[in-house]
């Protein structure tokens, strides 16, 4: 009676792979209830082959030696593979098969990668990465290991900004990181291309050149050591003289309209540049820039120059005049607040200098 139950579900068993030739034990427990492995000696395999199909491909299972095996040849050819990286591309984890990584390697007649690093104390470490922060307080923590083969060096200090504390050095935020990259990236452009034109540049290393380096385009070519092609302005050399000749008259026209508002001093240098004019009202000074631009638009650049000349000046406000302001004319960066005025707007300054 016993042995007719069990050649019952032997026969619900098969039936089931039958049907569903990619199920697993699980998956018989689950839908018929039954232990395939109490009836079946051989297993998934017996199952098979007593249903009379062909199992899946990743049915069968590879002994630990084979596994052994196929990571050692990963390893010889990628020498320079880390755990991860073997485990991700092998599905197979060395930890499982080894008693360590560097054993792996030893087996596979490869000299471990990061040999010389654990030789090296954790002081010796820490001195290695404080020096490159030293020479790179840009270098990002992915360039440490590359350069350094230290695997995580984030376990040798507090956290990134010790590091940065023991170089004495002033950590660098994410965002200065990524300027200073996009900065050496227009560089490399400019040096593999030295007749590149703004344009080109801006949609080549898809930034602005003129938000990258306060004096744009000639800046950048003085940073990458490339020669200016001045011979390209050349060409130009009448429109460029009446640009300059409308900019001088236009600052001339506003330094005379705002000399009815108070003392105007022109091209005053600061700490970090020339503002254009200053105007005196009330013993307080306002730094005040002109932009004689007929198409190009207000950057956000020229607003952080003024912002420097009212730091400069310890100022609470300043003032950018052109032909034509954006839709946003007032901006704030921190305590300070900036004005953009259209030139015919000028008597407006009245009402801003009212409350200094």
């Amino acid at each position: 009676m016993k042995k007719s139950v069990n050649l019952q579900k032997r026969e619900m068993i098969i039936n089931y792979i039958k049907k569903n030739p990619k199920a697993t034990y699980k998956d018989i427990r689950k839908n018929t209830k039954l232990h395939a492995e109490r009836y079946f000696k051989g297993g998934m395999k017996e199952i098979y082959k007593e249903a009379g199909i062909s199992p899946p491909r990743n049915f069968k299972r590879n002994s630990k030696e084979e596994n052994k095996q196929i990571i050692i040849e990963y390893i010889k050819n990628n020498p320079k593979a880390g755990l991860h990286t073997i485990l991700k591309n092998t599905k197979r984890n060395p930890s499982n098969l080894f008693r360590s990584i560097k054993e792996a390697y030893e087996q596979a007649g490869v000299k471990y990668p990061r040999e010389e690093s654990y030789k090296e104390s954790p002081k010796e470490k820490r001195k290695k990465i404080i020096e490159l922060i030293r020479k790179n307080p840009y270098i990002t923590l992915e360039e440490i290991i590359k350069m350094t083969g230290i695997k995580d060096p984030y376990r040798l200090f507090k956290n990134f900004k010790d590091a940065y504390n023991k170089a004495g050095i002033k950590i660098r935020s994410c965002s200065e990181k990524i300027r200073n990259r996009r900065r050496k990236q227009i560089i490399g452009y400019i040096k593999m291309n030295p007749i590149a034109t703004q344009r080109e540049i801006n949609k080549k290393c898809n930034t602005k050149i003129q938000e990258m380096f306060k004096r744009g385009i000639f800046e950048a070519y003085e940073e990458a050591e490339v020669k200016y092609p001045f011979e390209r302005l050349k060409l130009h050399g009448t429109a460029l003289k009446e640009i300059k000749e409308r900019a001088k008259s236009f600052e001339e026209e506003v330094a005379i309209k705002l000399s009815g508002f108070g003392t105007v001093n022109r091209l005053v240098k600061t700490k970090r540049g020339f503002a254009d004019i200053i105007l005196e009202r009330k013993d307080k000074k306002i730094p005040i820039e002109i932009k004689d631009y007929c198409s190009k638009e207000i950057s956000i650049s020229e607003l952080k120059q003024l912002n420097k000349y009212i730091e400069d000046l310890d100022a609470k406000i300043g003032i950018l005049i052109c032909h034509k302001k954006p839709k946003k004319d007032r901006f704030l960066i921190g305590k300070n607040t900036l004005f953009i005025l259209e030139y015919q707007e000028l008597n407006k300054i009245l009402e801003i200098v009212k409350d200094l």
